[in-house]
């Protein structure tokens, strides 16, 4: 009996989590600052011309990291943070287990301020208090989304706020509440303020906002060469980060008329101004730390969740939003982009660098005196801060919850780098795996990378010497490129729970950026000639769009494709009809050759009446050229149909 006793205990002991091996007086607090949608360069101290300056001295006197990678969209980062496991490794938690959890079961004081966007309430995953909202995104005036009350204290119901609310306002003093509460009780805190800013809409205050007017009428072009400039001049990258031009998705700059360019200035000061005040919001964090006595004993963490965000909204509705208007609905488009990922090319949602890559800053004056305003270039994903908080806490990581077993952590702590900041790049994380939906995949190993967008060919980077991913050496080095495409499936096959059509084979085409945009009012859409976002296109095109259902005209009288130039949206160069009785009726595309002769080098953008034609009985929506867009760039004239696709493969038979 005393030996079954003994055998009991001894399991528990493994199954259960330790208890902090660290007393309460060493554990320091924790603020970890999650900013929605920044791009790698947004901020002041990372080459930036938006005024960051309390994040800028938060750098100054912490260390900044230019390595620190996370997952392509907001949701699946979260789930990396909270669960130490890639997003299909959790498998929405059920093979994991939340940090909060554990971080409470050390004796913190546990809240999170914001936004959640995580499975269930913040509360199941181990938080003591929670104020903000559960889904992706608010207006940050009213807090509402999708037209209904979002913001919520603890499992209450969601209320309408008071008059005056402003979002990141808001989950700033609730988090200085909470932060109050812990000193209170004498505990250690885990304070998690997760601002919507500047995810969109884009609001902030009409100050914060026209300020930045005439600051953006150079242009997304000119001012990521700034940009560049300063990154290398502050040390944050070097020459081998190679500036890749844009596809046809970036208009550019200098062909746009004078007022579509003063309305692109407007819409990119909504943004820098929706940053602003989150900064401002950010040095009343760190002055009540300062006010309370907090600042030696805590490690203010601050990170985006992904890279910047692409274009949205609708071409002929930019200038009816105000971003100090409750209701609006305000945007950026893909050349501002462009700007926020620089050096990098690509945007939010797939795995290239201007996806994954974001800005890290770490405060922590009782451990990190000396290092202040250092720049660390080690690699490093979001699953590391997993451990790193555990390890703060004096906490272990079990091999079990209850019943259940849990998957090993993918990160590792960051502590050692912070401890030792000489460490050779890969000491604390190698290998990244990444995979959203089919928008973007790749995986990091050693000196090379692999990436997917929109399922097309793979990708090969040499990123030790091309960090900023400007030549694809898929052709030249085909035997890494084997290796780590087998690697990438494996993983996928063996280490998560991700749908079978997640790794599916790639295609052996590629459609360019805008291609997930176009399935949401197409889901059966497969391609089009001209690809999406297509660069040198011949001026003598034919247009087609393919599916994979069959197309009918019903109820599309009336209802137009149309094309235009990007530097004149008012004058239609070409629009068809379809109607009833169309020759490609019944077919799985339809073909136009009736195009005039297009300019040279010159970026042409399609609009289209929701309903101009149905697909597999479903009605498509509208391309708008804002959240739903077909562009495409000529280049000098010549012959060949299929010269303007971006990645030059077989199409599909």
């Amino acid at each position: 009996m005393v030996r079954s006793w003994f055998l009991l205990v001894a399991a528990l002991l493994l199954v259960l989590p330790a208890e902090p091996n660290v007393s309460a007086a060493d554990q320091p607090n924790v603020l970890l600052i999650i900013a929605d949608d920044v791009g790698y360069s947004d901020l002041g101290c990372y080459g930036g011309e938006i005024d960051t300056p309390h994040l800028d001295q938060l750098a100054a006197d912490g260390v900044r990291f230019s390595g620190f990678h996370v997952n392509p969209m907001c949701v699946v980062t979260r789930t990396s943070l909270m669960t130490g496991h890639t997003h299909s490794q959790s498998d929405h938690y059920r093979r994991s287990l939340p940090v909060a959890r554990l971080l409470k079961k050390s004796g913190y004081a546990t809240s999170l301020s914001g936004k959640w966007h995580q499975p269930d309430n913040p509360l199941d995953a181990g938080f003591d208090s929670f104020y903000g909202f559960l889904g992706g995104a608010i207006d940050s005036w009213t807090g509402f989304e999708r037209g209904k009350p979002a913001i919520q204290t603890n499992r209450d119901s969601p209320k309408p706020v008071s008059e005056g609310w402003y979002s990141s306002d808001a989950f700033t003093d609730r988090a200085m509440e909470e932060i109050d509460s812990a000193r209170r009780q004498g505990k250690p805190f885990f304070t998690q303020v997760a601002f919507n800013a500047p995810h969109t809409p884009l609001h902030a205050p009409r100050e914060s906002v026209e300020k930045y007017y005439e600051r953006y009428r150079a242009g997304w072009e000119k001012l990521r060469r700034d940009r560049y400039d300063r990154m290398i001049a502050m040390g944050l990258i070097d020459e081998r980060y190679v500036m890749s031009q844009p596809d046809a998705e970036v208009r550019r700059w200098d062909e746009l008329p004078a007022t579509i360019q003063e309305q692109e200035s407007r819409r990119m000061a909504a943004y820098a101004g929706m940053l602003d005040r989150l900064d401002w919001n950010v040095g009343r964090l760190l002055q009540h730390l300062s006010d309370q006595g907090l600042d030696e004993d805590t490690i203010v963490i601050f990170m985006a969740d992904n890279g910047g965000a692409y274009s949205n909204g609708d071409i002929r509705t930019y200038d009816q939003q105000i971003p100090w208007e409750p209701g609006s609905n305000a945007f950026v488009s893909n050349g501002w982009s462009y700007l926020k990922n620089t050096p990098f090319r690509w945007y939010k949602s797939c795995a290239q660098e201007g996806g994954v890559s974001v800005p890290l800053i770490v405060r922590w004056p009782a451990q990190l005196s000396g290092q202040e305003g250092a720049i660390r270039k080690q690699r490093l994903h979001v699953t590391d801060l997993y451990p790193t908080m555990l390890e703060l806490a004096g906490a272990t990581y079990p091999t079990h919850d209850g019943d259940r077993k849990l998957e090993p952590l993918y990160g590792n702590s960051m502590l050692p780098l912070l401890r030792k900041p000489g460490l050779p790049n890969l000491a604390i994380h190698d290998e990244i795996f990444w995979c959203f939906n089919q928008t973007g995949k790749a995986l990091t190993k050693g000196n090379w990378k692999i990436s997917s967008i929109s399922d097309g060919p793979w990708r090969l980077h040499d990123i030790q010497n091309d960090p900023a991913e400007s030549q694809d050496l898929a052709a030249e080095r085909p035997e890494v490129l084997s290796a780590m495409s087998d690697a990438w499936f494996q993983f996928a096959r063996e280490n998560t729970k991700m749908p079978a059509s997640w790794r599916a084979p790639l295609k052996e085409y590629q459609e360019g950026w805008g291609y997930h945009r176009i399935r949401m009012i197409m889901p059966a859409y497969v391609r089009a000639v001209p690809a999406m976002s297509a660069m040198d296109v011949p001026c003598d095109t034919e247009l087609s769009f393919h599916f994979s259902k069959e197309i009918r005209f019903a109820n599309s009288t009336g209802k137009t494709i149309r094309l235009y130039e990007a530097g004149d949206t008012q004058s239609v160069i070409w629009q068809a009809d379809p109607e009833p009785g169309h020759p490609d009726e019944g077919s799985r595309q339809i073909s136009f050759n009736d195009l005039p002769r297009l300019k040279p080098n010159t970026t042409y953008f399609a609009l289209s009446d929701p309903g101009w034609i149905t697909v597999g009985n479903q009605p498509a929506g509208g391309l708008n050229d804002g959240a739903f867009w077909y562009r495409f760039r000529t280049g000098p004239a010549r012959p060949g149909l299929l010269d303007g696709l971006p990645v030059h493969r077989p199409l599909p038979r």
